[in-house]
């Protein structure tokens, strides 16, 4: 693999500089995250502007080629990006538990590393479905937990929220995966600055396990006082008969 100055690039270097890309996005979002969950307040409105803007510079960087290769512009861009990333997800985390923060920024890490190394084990074995097809799986489950959420809108179960969280966390999953081999599959016509875009991909990735664990959290936390506080109702035969005959 070369980049644009000539040199070669081999995979192993490219690997190695999208997960020290990815390693540095995380060690500059950890502290804002820590500081929005202690001092920020009423900041929820901005998460969804945030999110559009952030993901509109992406598709505007993936659809003009010279933001994603002519310097710097290409730095600058990403890295409006990627505070927008940052800022929009750390209004799911502020006004809580220091403690609980941590905790879920542990499990998405975890998460995002046994995918990780899912997808290299694919890799290594060879043994994995068509990429693209797997995206169009994991992205029809994107739109399934969408349905479902309309769902808990049509028809009340409880549960709903639960379904649709664990359907969402699974289309995560194949979409980082799929995104990992086609990178894969494509990794010859890859440059040294396309590192920097599959990092941005799996940091956007560990903000959607992010997401997905504050939400689960609070489901888990409802379910537990829903099952605490609901007792079974229980018919008693001889006291009912008694009742009637009192009448």
């Amino acid at each position: 693999m070369s980049d644009e100055s000539g040199t070669t690039m081999s995979t192993s270097r490219f690997v190695g500089c999208t997960l020290l890309i990815l390693a540095i996005c995380l060690l500059v979002a950890t502290p804002q995250w820590m500081i929005m969950c202690l001092f920020a307040w009423d900041a929820m409105v901005y998460t969804v502007a945030c999110f559009f803007l952030s993901f509109a510079l992406l598709a505007i960087i993936h659809m003009f080629e010279p933001l994603k290769y002519a310097r710097p512009w290409n730095y600058i861009v990403i890295a409006v990006c990627y505070e927008l990333l940052t800022l929009g997800s750390a209004s799911f985390l502020m006004e809580w538990n220091l403690i609980c923060t941590i905790i879920v920024l542990a499990m998405a890490l975890l998460f995002l590393v046994i995918v990780l190394l899912i997808c290299a084990l694919l890799i290594w074995s060879g043994l994995y479905a068509n990429p693209f097809k797997m995206a169009v799986v994991g992205v029809m489950g994107f739109v399934l937990a969408f349905c479902i959420e309309i769902m808990d809108i049509l028809e009340h179960w409880y549960f709903w929220q639960d379904v649709a969280v664990g359907v969402f966390i699974c289309s995560v999953i194949i979409v980082i995966i799929s995104h990992v081999l086609i990178t894969y599959n494509n990794i010859e016509l890859l440059v040294r600055d396309d590192a920097l875009l599959v990092a941005l991909v799996l940091y956007i990735a560990y903000l959607l396990f992010l997401v997905s664990g504050r939400v689960s959290l609070f489901y888990i936390r409802e379910n537990a006082y829903y099952f605490a506080t609901t007792t079974p109702m229980t018919y008693d035969a001889e006291e009912d008969d008694e009742e009637h005959k009192r009448k």
